[in-house]
């Protein structure tokens, strides 16, 4: 028998859900799953106020560490494989999981430990991953697999129903509009990825599961993103800045840095979507074999 612990944080239930269907298989298996919610002492809203979520931008994106909850004494168990469900905010890793990787409690937790990462996501993920990679390092853990499950419609699209469902709770379809968030296709599907890494953790051979989970669709890479996530980065580190030298949270100063944030981000996507679209398809025929090899690269484990 083997001990898998399953660390998540989720507000609306969905990356929970992902992760109870991806461990079916373990506990199909006779193995021991022991699942451990990563909890801030203070709750992050759920729905959000578009002031509150635009307003938790800056510590997010910077990565600054909040107060947790203590994980539970079983979570400090010797295990076999720990899985790590996360969602990315502002292209990191929300703040609460962030914070719990910076932790010392984290990373004793993650220390020499084999870990799997899945994340449920709009579209925009690789920046995340990457911190994520670098944090997993400096736990001393190892990093065997990773799974993105995507919005799949459109980028316009995906931000009119993610935000929706961030700020009212609602995901329903609604006008011509789908249903927000992964969809309960490749929900479903999760459990199949879950077949797979506990075919790994069954033999004790990792070397071959992410090349198994990347061919099982486990991630679906667009190069337009890779370019879109790159111009995202650079525009949030300017942002973030920005925001933060408005000074403390309840300041005036950076609550009007916040409003001008709020509106101008959905906006300018809005707007400059067309335009960013066409420069990418030039991108990508001149940068082509370039973008090849950062699409490989982001299906992998490795760090650069």
């Amino acid at each position: 028998m083997k001990k898998i612990l399953i660390l998540y944080y989720s507000q609306s239930g969905q990356q929970l859900n992902i992760l109870q269907t991806l461990a079916k298989p373990f506990i199909t298996a006779g193995h021991k799953v022991h699942f451990e919610e990563i909890q801030p002492q203070e709750k992050f809203p759920f729905p959000w106020s578009a002031f509150d979520f635009f307003n938790a931008f800056p510590e997010t994106f910077g990565q600054k560490p909040l107060a947790l909850k203590s994980p539970s004494a079983q979570a400090f168990d010797a295990y076999d494989l720990v899985i790590l469900g996360y969602q990315p905010w502002f292209l990191t890793p929300s703040r609460p999981v962030s914070s719990f990787l910076q932790s010392e409690e984290g990373k004793k937790i993650l220390q020499n430990r084999d870990v799997v990462t899945i994340l449920g996501c709009r579209n925009m993920w690789l920046g995340a991953q990457e911190k994520m990679k670098r944090r997993l390092t400096e736990a001393q853990s190892r990093l065997v697999g990773h799974i993105a499950l995507c919005d799949r419609s459109g980028n316009l699209t995906s931000l009119i129903t993610i935000l929706r469902w961030m700020f009212t709770g609602n995901r329903k379809p609604f006008w011509f509009f789908p249903q927000a968030g992964v969809s309960d296709q490749d929900v479903r599907h999760s459990e199949t990825y879950g077949e797979l890494i506990n075919q790994s953790l069954e033999s004790g051979q990792y070397g071959g599961l992410q090349t198994a989970l990347v061919k099982e669709g486990a991630i679906d890479i667009k190069p337009n993103l890779v370019l879109m996530e790159r111009r995202g980065q650079k525009a949030f580190g300017v942002w973030s800045k920005f925001i933060a030298a408005g000074g403390g949270i309840q300041s005036t100063a950076r609550k009007i840095r916040v409003y001008i944030f709020m509106y101008l981000l959905p906006t300018a996507i809005f707007i400059l979507s067309p335009l960013l679209w066409i420069l990418s398809k030039v991108q990508l025929i001149v940068k082509r074999k370039e973008l090849i090899q950062d699409v490989e690269y982001f299906k992998q484990n490795s760090l650069r």
